[in-house]
């Protein structure tokens, strides 16, 4: 079966390398036995480790498009499937965010369009979809098989009730029920700049927890999170595979970028979210954790130093956070099997 996989972006922000390699997941999951012969095509294409994969670079350079990438658009009627990963791409809020959107993106969204009966959008964050850009948007997401949205704002915005359905994100379908544990001492912080810098109570948080771990999410491109998170002096920066090894230490853990905190939540830690879109506040609710979602522009520092200390101090307040996470890990298989099936209805041709 010939495969393709529209809108990565770069291993190096390993949230977004985490989606496509969900995507992938799926994939063997749903056509098991199957030969997949796969097509990725992402911004930074050389980030990902893929064997077998070929891979095609979406970004435009100052000389234009990547020719193989633009043959592969031209060539789409010859996949079986075409799989848009999950994420929050699709959006324009101002004119350079619409820009890159539609530079970037919207060339794959428009030739995915024109063969919209195989194409399935995994869980996705759409919008703000502003400067007259949404009839735009909706008419081609609108030819697609399944646009499956992760928060409620984007099935409401969309308004296209045939084409899109709610599912959580794809890092929420992967978070495992877990037992009640003991945390070390120091809590963990990630952080990322917002608006060309920390916001105030981001950097006054950091002053209420005194000693705390660092850990950097993404390093590639204009998502660089060294530089802010060294910023806020942490007593030293968590290797990736030392913090999200299942085997470690559980942690309490305050984290901005969102699949920070929903990596974090599968190796078991204890994570407070800090939310600058609507897609951290939906999954934190699918979690059953909407107590500890916050606004990252005016969240109150103290309020959230005090979630620290009670997950930190007070067994019974991690109890009652892992039977949370339980009860939403227990309903997660119809969701993930439904992702499944549209892939496979997609396969068929078939509109639902």
């Amino acid at each position: 079966m010939k495969v393709l996989i529209l809108h990565g972006y770069s291993a190096n922000n390993i949230g977004d390398g985490m989606l496509v390699h969900e995507a992938i997941e799926l994939m063997s999951a749903t056509f098991p036995g199957q030969a997949i012969d796969l097509t990725l095509c992402a911004s930074d294409p050389d980030s990902f480790d893929l064997p077998g994969v070929s891979l095609r670079r979406s970004k435009p350079s100052l000389r234009g498009y990547d020719r193989e990438y633009l043959a592969t658009l031209g060539s789409l009627h010859s996949f079986d499937l075409i799989v848009g990963v999950g994420g929050g791409y699709l959006r324009g809020g101002n004119c350079v965010e619409l820009a890159k959107a539609l530079l970037v993106h919207g060339v794959q969204l428009r030739a995915a369009s024109r063969h919209g009966d195989k194409v399935v959008y995994l869980p996705q964050s759409i919008g703000p979809l502003r400067l007259g850009s949404a009839p735009w948007f909706r008419r081609h997401l609108g030819r697609l098989s399944r646009v499956w949205a992760r928060d409620d704002r984007t099935v409401q915005e969309l308004g296209l009730p045939s084409v899109v359905r709610r599912a959580p994100d794809m890092a929420v379908l992967r978070v495992p029920a877990r037992t009640t544990q003991a945390v070390e001492r120091t809590p963990v912080y990630s952080v990322r700049n917002l608006r060309g810098g920390l916001p105030a109570p981001i950097v006054e948080l950091a002053g209420l927890m005194g000693s705390f771990d660092g850990y950097v999410q993404s390093q590639t491109g204009g998502n660089q999170d060294l530089s802010p998170m060294q910023s806020l002096n942490p007593r030293r920066i968590l290797a990736r595979a030392d913090f999200l090894d299942q085997t470690s230490a559980k942690r309490v853990v305050v984290a901005v970028r969102l699949h920070a905190a929903l990596m974090a939540l599968q190796s078991g830690h204890y994570v407070i979210h800090l939310s600058y879109e609507r897609k951290g506040f939906a999954a934190f609710e699918d979690l059953g954790l909407k107590k500890y979602v916050h606004n990252a522009f005016s969240f109150d520092p103290g309020t959230v130093h005090a979630d620290i200390q009670r997950l930190l101090n007070d067994e019974t307040a991690r109890e009652e956070y892992d039977s949370a996470v339980n009860r939403a890990a227990a309903d997660t298989g119809e969701a993930y099997k439904a992702l499944g099936e549209s892939l496979q209805i997609a396969v068929v041709g078939v509109k639902a």
